[in-house]
């Protein structure tokens, strides 16, 4: 019986996984914004190859560079190529550290442009222990 239970013990441990998890703290914002605040300087600067560093390679699974450039393009053409300020709407994270670590970000933005205001949600996530961008949403601002 002693043994059973040494056994039992090991096996739940092994299969156990330890985070810990926090949702929505305001460092885990300021970390996503700083990768944001580079992007929107860049993209007034509009250099493309310079903003590709600030892309994971899930972003780039799914969407292609030249399908990335072609996007910005077409946003400048319609909306404008000129960023002259971003509002914060709404933001939510999700950092879980330990044997299953993550760090999820979406941020929500009013963005005004020499144009038309667009909404901007961009979604990031930590890689090799950078936070990159993996989604960039962007719509017509109401």
């Amino acid at each position: 019986m002693k043994y059973n239970i040494i056994i039992l013990t090991a096996f739940l441990l092994l299969n156990c996984s330890f985070n810990s998890t926090r949702k929505n703290k305001e460092e885990d914002k300021i970390d996503a914004e700083n990768i944001t605040k580079q992007f929107y300087s860049i993209l007034n600067k509009s250099d493309t190859r310079e903003l590709y560093q600030l892309f994971g390679e899930k972003f780039f699974n799914i969407t292609s560079k030249k399908q990335l450039e072609k996007m910005l393009y077409d946003i400048s053409t319609e909306c404008g190529s000129k960023v002259t300020n971003t509002k914060l709407k709404k933001w939510e994270t999700f950092v879980s550290n330990g044997t299953d670590s993550r760090s999820e970000y979406v941020l929500l933005y009013i963005v005004q442009r020499n144009i038309k205001n667009t909404e901007e949600k961009i979604t990031l996530e930590k890689e090799n222990g950078n936070i990159k961008i993996v989604g960039y949403d962007v719509t017509l601002a109401k």
